[in-house]
């Protein structure tokens, strides 16, 4: 499989292909309301669509954290459910960490996880903070990384 990834903000034309996967995932799979999946974040969010063969099947975001110094949000981490199992998810999490380090903006990663994904996450070195919530009505972990 030939992986390509690229970055983008929230004008590219690249954006359009991110929203059509976050939509499939979140709104129509795990029945997120659409008015919560898209954010004034979006515009101003650093975006990553990940490619297999051509084909758009993952994608994920960052931005600074409007109320913590340093601190970058994660999130909208999203893999077509066809092409999971495959470590491309993995591939998307390194990648935004890379980008938030690159970035040189940033102390801290903060995350809500999806409880279903905390274990990939912790592999990575998040931690969780708190008590398990419910954000769309699905459960979720807050979860920390620092940079180091």
């Amino acid at each position: 499989m030939d992986i390509e990834i690229r970055t983008f903000n929230g004008k590219s034309p690249d954006f359009a292909l991110a929203m059509e996967i976050r939509q499939k995932v979140f709104v129509v799979e795990q029945h997120v309301p659409e008015n919560l999946e898209h954010d004034e974040f979006d515009e101003q969010a650093m975006h990553v669509l990940l490619l297999a063969d051509g084909l758009p099947v993952g994608t994920g975001r960052f931005f600074a954290d409007p109320q913590r110094d340093e601190t970058a949000r994660l999130g909208r981490v999203a893999v077509l459910r066809e092409y999971r199992g495959l470590r491309l998810g993995q591939v998307l999490i390194a990648t935004l960490l890379d980008e938030i380090k690159k970035s040189g903006r940033f102390c801290r990663v903060l995350i809500h996880a999806q409880t279903a994904v905390v274990e990939l996450y912790a592999r990575f070195g998040f931690e969780k903070i708190g008590e398990e919530f419910y954000e769309a009505g699905i459960a979720h972990y807050e979860m920390i990384y620092l940079i180091k």
